[in-house]
Order: C-alpha cells, then sequence, then structure tokens
C-alpha cells in the first residue's frame, strides 16, 4: 500500500483530486513558505498539527484554543496587578503562536500598557533543495523530519506506517541519502542561528529557513511593538525577570521525565519576579477544549497555589515539593 500526498500548493487547493483522496492532507512543510493569504493561513493550520518534532514534542497550538481560558487567566491577574502597569508577560512553548497573539489582545484589554513575549525553541526548520527537485526537511539540531520525492511526501519523524510499503522504502531510501549528504554540508553557523531568511545556495544545493510561525501571529509581531515572538527554550531562565509566565502544554509527563520538568519548574522560578505569576498546565482534550492548569504565586523563594482551572496542573505536586 502507499499514499501519495500534497507537494504542490494547487493540489491542496483542489481537496477532491486524487491527492486529496489518497493524501489525507499529507503536506509538504515547504508550502509553508509561501506568501501569506488566507489559502495560506488555511494550510499552514492543516500543516501544524502534522509536526511532531524530534523530542517527541507536536506543535497542536491551535485558533481559539484557549478561549475559554483566557478569561479565567486574565481575571486572576486583574486581582494582583494595577491596569496602569506596564506588565511583562511571557507566553513560552507558544508553539505556532497563535494561541499568543490572542491571548495578547485579551490581555490588552485589562493592561494596555502591557508587554506580550511568545517564545518557543523551534521558530523554524530548513528546507534543503536537491538538483532533480528532491527536498529533505529538517530541524537545525540536524534531525530529519520529511523527505520530499514528488509525487510522495515522506514522514522521517516519526515513521511511516508499516502498511504503507511503498512510503516505508522510500523512507528508508530517504533516511540513507539524507545521512551520506549531512556531512558534505557546510551551513555556516551564523546563518542557521540568526534571523535572516534569504536562501543559502551552496552549489548544488539550496537552502531554505521555513517559518513556523502562524502568519497572523507574525503578522501582529511587525505591526505592534507591544508584541514580540523571541527564541527560547522552557528549560532555560531569562536574563530578566518577568511579571507573568505561561507554560502550557509543555511541561507535561507524556513528554519529558521528572528531573527534566524540575529544570523547567526551576527556569520559572529564576525568570519570575517576586509576586510574579506563573500560569501552567495542560490541554486534556481538543474538540471541544478541556484544559487542566494551575495559577501560581512567586512567594519567597518558592510558589504558593492561587486559583486552579478545571482540575488544575499535573504537575503541580512537583512544584509544591520543590518549591512549596
Amino acid at each position: 500500500m502507499f499514499k501519495l500526498d500534497v507537494y504542490r500548493l494547487d493540489q491542496f487547493q483542489r481537496p477532491r483530486s486524487i491527492w486529496g483522496r489518497l493524501s489525507q492532507n499529507r503536506i509538504s512543510f515547504h508550502l509553508l513558505r509561501a506568501p501569506a493569504s488566507a489559502d495560506q493561513v488555511r494550510l499552514f493550520e492543516c500543516a501544524m498539527p502534522q509536526i511532531r518534532l524530534s523530542n517527541g514534542v507536536y506543535r497542536t497550538t491551535s485558533r481559539a484554543r484557549f478561549k475559554e481560558f483566557d478569561p479565567f487567566v486574565n481575571a486572576v491577574l486583574a486581582k494582583h496587578f494595577e491596569p496602569s502597569r506596564e506588565l511583562h508577560v511571557h507566553d513560552w512553548a507558544a508553539s505556532d503562536c497563535i494561541a499568543s497573539s490572542e491571548w495578547a489582545a485579551a490581555v490588552w484589554s485589562y493592561f494596555p500598557n502591557a508587554r506580550v513575549t511568545a517564545s518557543d525553541l523551534t521558530l523554524f526548520v530548513i528546507e534543503t533543495e536537491l538538483p532533480g527537485g528532491e527536498i529533505f526537511i529538517w530541524e537545525t539540531n540536524g534531525e530529519p523530519l520529511q523527505y520530499v520525492r514528488p509525487p510522495f511526501v515522506v514522514r522521517l519523524s516519526p515513521s511511516e506506517h508499516p502498511l504503507m510499503v511503498v512510503n516505508r522504502i522510500l523512507e528508508w531510501h530517504g533516511r540513507n541519502k539524507y545521512r551520506r549528504l549531512q556531512g558534505s554540508w557546510k551551513i555556516p553557523q551564523d546563518w542557521i542561528s540568526s534571523d535572516m531568511a534569504d536562501a543559502l545556495d551552496l552549489s548544488p544545493f539550496v537552502f531554505r529557513k521555513i517559518p513556523l510561525i502562524h502568519p497572523e501571529a507574525d503578522a501582529l509581531r511587525r505591526s505592534s511593538d507591544r508584541f514580540a515572538i523571541i527564541q527560547h527554550s522552557a528549560f532555560e531562565s531569562l536574563e530578566r525577570p518577568v511579571d507573568v509566565i505561561r507554560t502550557m502544554n509543555i511541561f507535561n509527563l507524556k513528554y519529558f521525565p521528572a528531573a527534566k520538568i524540575e529544570e523547567g519548574i526551576e527556569a520559572v522560578r529564576r525568570s519570575l519576579s517576586p509576586g510574579g505569576i506563573w500560569i501552567v498546565g495542560r490541554t486534556f482534550a481538543e474538540d471541544p477544549p478541556v484544559h487542566g492548569a494551575s495559577v501560581l504565586i512567586k512567594d519567597g523563594e518558592g510558589f504558593r497555589l492561587l486559583e486552579r482551572f478545571g482540575e488544575g496542573s499535573e504537575v503541580e505536586s512537583f512544584i509544591h515539593a520543590i518549591h512549596g
């Protein structure tokens, strides 16, 4: 058995075509480079849930995901901070940042001087175009995600389903080819680590950055100096403490062992000002969204619980055990 995929934008725009019926919306990530438009936003929102990074984290943030949750959080913030305060709010592990941009708009209705910063460790992946049209999509740490060999878009992380025999054969071929070629790529580190978006031509290969930021979040960043998007790991502390940190769907026991989560807890503690507020939780269901979260305040060197949303955070006991 095999499965064809969407490797051209016109295939995505014709969902009733043979590709639409056989691809089940498997989309080549290189299409995310197209200019922003209504069709591009729709394609982006279909492609994002397909991305699973090599560390096992899915990029599942979606529009209106926190529609019921944001008002609860903002009401808690309103109890503890003056409306005129220039509140510094950070949303860690924000994935494509669309939920952050929606939260920012809601925060500004309470705190018009607030500055909201969304962050994620992975803001883009890299596309390598080979002579002949083959494409590899990979993370900046070198882990491959996709191998595009038209008309197939082969998943490399996670592996293809064993029943998709043709896709599995192409996956094996793609992995071997990627390993052979990867050692010959002399990509300047400053190109990878910088904000430069221009293609890098290292004949016979062309390298491009594929943004993983939602077009609407990116538009807000460009239009407002009160909204920023930065690269940051949820397991590293900020250079300067802030007033509010939200960490939803990152400190999850299904993603990381307890020791790693403890690193994240310490990073948050070091990144919050005295009296700062931490919102930590997880989304347990998507349709409709069901969240469990705990809102804590930094009290001395530890944390004190303020409110719970739903059943609270599953890592709340870890937090109290370390910094109760």
